[in-house]
């Protein structure tokens, strides 16, 4: 049975790379709702399908955009911490330096993983995330300005009890 797992989302992976936005929006699908169910991910597997769907908040379909956001909810609950953070890290630098037009859905996807990993997890990511935002804030470009202060106030208001030696970097 776990081999036959592990041949299901491989096949699921290699569709999320489709021609066809159809193929891609449903091969995003059927791996939201296998990661739904009870299947066990080792480490090679978290990663790569990690790497997936984060391309997929690329593509040019908005639709496929927003399965990959709702399987990051979902993914930030089943990866180990090095994925979640992995993912966290990368959301935040396609916020700062990634394509304007495509700043929005890195910045929900971020937002969301935020909300959805396990709390312990939330906290030691959001240390790693505060200076890299505050960095952000400081930037020229308004845009990029606005959603590092959006996902700071998210930040704050979700872990800020737990990072009380980041509040004077932050005021």
């Amino acid at each position: 049975a776990a081999r036959s797992m592990v041949r299901h989302l491989q096949e699921l992976l290699e569709k999320t790379s489709n021609y066809d936005k159809d193929e891609r929006y449903m091969a995003t699908n059927d791996l939201c709702a296998t990661l739904e169910s009870e299947v066990r991910l080792d480490s090679t597997m978290q990663r790569k399908i990690c790497t997936a769907v984060l391309r997929q908040l690329d593509d040019t379909s908005n639709d496929v955009q927003a399965m990959a956001v709702k399987c990051l909810s979902i993914l930030v609950k089943k990866v180990e911490e090095a994925q979640v953070s992995d993912i966290c890290s990368k959301l935040c630098n396609l916020i700062l330096t990634g394509k304007e037009e495509l700043r929005d859905i890195y910045s929900i996807g971020l937002k969301t993983a935020l909300e959805d990993m396990p709390e312990m997890m939330g906290f030691s990511i959001a240390k790693q995330l505060i200076s890299r935002l505050l960095g952000g804030v400081k930037n020229d470009n308004e845009g990029v300005k606005l959603e590092c202060l959006e996902i700071m106030t998210e930040l704050v208001k979700l872990y800020g009890h737990n990072t009380v030696a980041e509040h004077s970097n932050i005021t």
